[in-house]
């Protein structure tokens, strides 16, 4: 499957792989943890074909709460074009995948 168009906003079928410039923010509503993940690492660890709806299906936050493991599925997912240019980052467009504000 070739890479997205340029401009094309990724769909929850798409390759992870396809996307090394995205990052997916996630945000735990129990505990209020947010953490961020490069899509490119993503990709090495569970594979290039491996879907964004897939990577989401699987998320549970690893924050504690209490003496214990939260372990909630994330209340938010916002997925992140990332321009990066020497040890800056900007971010280009932001598309929230599901979640409040």
């Amino acid at each position: 499957m070739p890479e997205l168009p340029y401009g094309a906003p990724p769909v929850p079928g798409t390759p992870i792989g396809d996307l090394r410039q995205w990052r997916l923010e996630i945000r735990c509503g129990r505990c209020r943890q947010r953490t961020v993940f490069q899509l490119e690492y993503l990709a090495e660890r569970y594979g290039r074909r491996v879907t964004i709806g897939e990577i989401i299906r699987r998320l549970r936050c690893r924050g504690l709460r209490g003496r214990a493991q939260c372990g909630a599925k994330p209340s938010r997912v916002v997925l992140v074009e990332v321009y990066v240019y020497g040890k800056s980052v900007r971010k280009v467009r932001e598309i929230v995948v599901f979640g409040g504000v």
